[in-house]
């Protein structure tokens, strides 16, 4: 399993078992469009905006903007994406997946429920397993229903600590803790239990705050929380990036003093909202490929536990061809240009951990390899490469 494999392939997945590390946010200036950013990790070891641009959200094209309020929120369990402008909520289905799945059927959207303001919502945040979507309004929480019409599960609760002069902007749950985080206006971190009883001081901690906007959004990256494996030794990614909060034009590490990763917004008002997703961060391929490469990832994010079942897949390639599906706990560095071909290949097929799995393609050029990451350690991280045998290029 570690004989030198040349590579054909356009595009190539880097990803991470149930930990794939991706933000999202709205673009403030155009409604139904959300922003991707990727989370540091062995790909891009410093945070990258998403090489493959933005996802459209067709029902979020109804909502106002721009706009502080409101927010995001993803299960990754079903692809469904809520996004929110304070008064109404809508659920689209994950378009990132739309290569590899079919889009689901979503509901029209619903008001959003009123908390004890009376006043637009501030944030959102999911918790798939128990199905509620948390939301503030910026001086309380509660837990709706995790599917429209969010009905309340119970009375809005007041915030369990004191809040300055700015409100909270975000709301996110941690399923390692079973705990809420929350971020206001000004960069406060408060971490608080469902049941309004503050974990510690608060606030936490207090980002620096934002020359041009205030922060709008918080997410608690689910990979790498207390209990997750490591990163693994050859990785070159920054630490932390657990919980990450947003003035809508960087991404800021909210516990440690990280260096921000910037968010490319399309309309360049800024984002809003901020999402965690164990969504495919992709690296660009290089070369001559005479045939149709196909273009790789998963069937929906990647999630350990209940639902984890998953498929690898690959779309677009040629019919009835061999395939190798190269994987590693890291990529090679920078990546290494092959000069004979011009072909970058990504994955050490001398490196102790390198394996591959032999695939052939469909008659539709198609493969969808099952994989069930329901008893996958969090955090456990590796990236893949396709490879897809090439007649008629110098090397195959």
């Amino acid at each position: 399993m570690r004989s030198p494999i040349i590579i054909v392939v356009a595009l190539l997945t880097a990803f991470t078992v149930g930990s794939a590390q991706n933000v999202h946010m709205l673009d403030a200036g155009i409604p139904g469009l959300m922003i991707s950013t990727y989370v540091p990790s062995p790909a891009y070891p410093g945070g990258s905006p998403s090489i493959l641009g933005p996802v459209p959200l067709p029902s979020a094209g109804i909502l106002a903007g721009p706009s502080i309020f409101g927010g995001l929120a993803i299960d990754q369990t079903t692809s469904r994406v809520f996004a929110s402008d304070g008064f109404m909520i809508t659920t689209d289905y994950h378009f990132g997946y739309a290569p590899f799945t079919p889009p689901i059927v979503t509901p029209p959207p619903a008001p959003a429920p009123a908390l004890l303001s009376g006043g637009p919502i501030t944030g959102m945040g999911a918790d798939p397993v128990a199905g509620i979507l948390w939301l503030t309004d910026g001086i309380s929480y509660a837990a709706a229903g995790l599917a429209a019409p969010f009905p309340l599960l119970g009375p809005a609760i007041p915030l369990p600590f004191p809040l300055g002069p700015a409100p909270l902007t975000g709301i996110d749950f941690e399923a390692s803790t079973g705990t809420l985080w929350g971020v206001d206006a000004a960069g406060a971190i408060f971490n608080w239990t469902p049941f309004a009883g503050p974990v510690g001081p608060q606030p936490v901690a207090i980002v620096p705050a934002p020359v041009i906007a205030p922060f709008t959004g918080i997410a608690v990256n689910d990979a790498n929380g207390p209990g997750a494996v490591a990163a693994p030794f050859c990785s070159m990614q920054l630490p932390g990036f657990h919980v990450m909060v947003t003035d809508g034009i960087t991404l800021f590490d909210a516990l440690l003093p990280n260096p921000i990763v910037p968010i490319a917004p399309i309309s360049g008002l800024g984002a809003h909202g901020l999402a965690f997703s164990s969504d495919m961060q992709y690296l660009p391929g290089t070369g001559f490929a005479p045939v149709p490469a196909g273009f790789p990832g998963w069937a929906k994010p990647q999630h350990n536990g209940v639902g984890g079942l998953n498929a690898l897949r690959m779309v677009g390639a040629s019919p009835l061809t061999t395939t190798l599906f190269l994987y590693d706990i890291c990529p090679i560095p920078g990546g290494l240009v092959i000069p004979a071909t011009g072909e970058t290949l990504w994955i050490n097929p001398l490196s102790p951990s390198f394996a591959f799995a032999t695939l052939v393609t469909d008659g539709m050029g198609d493969i969808a390899a099952p994989v069930d990451l329901t008893f996958s350690p969090t955090g456990l991280t590796f990236t893949g490469q396709f490879a897809t045998y090439a007649p008629g290029t110098p090397l195959g």
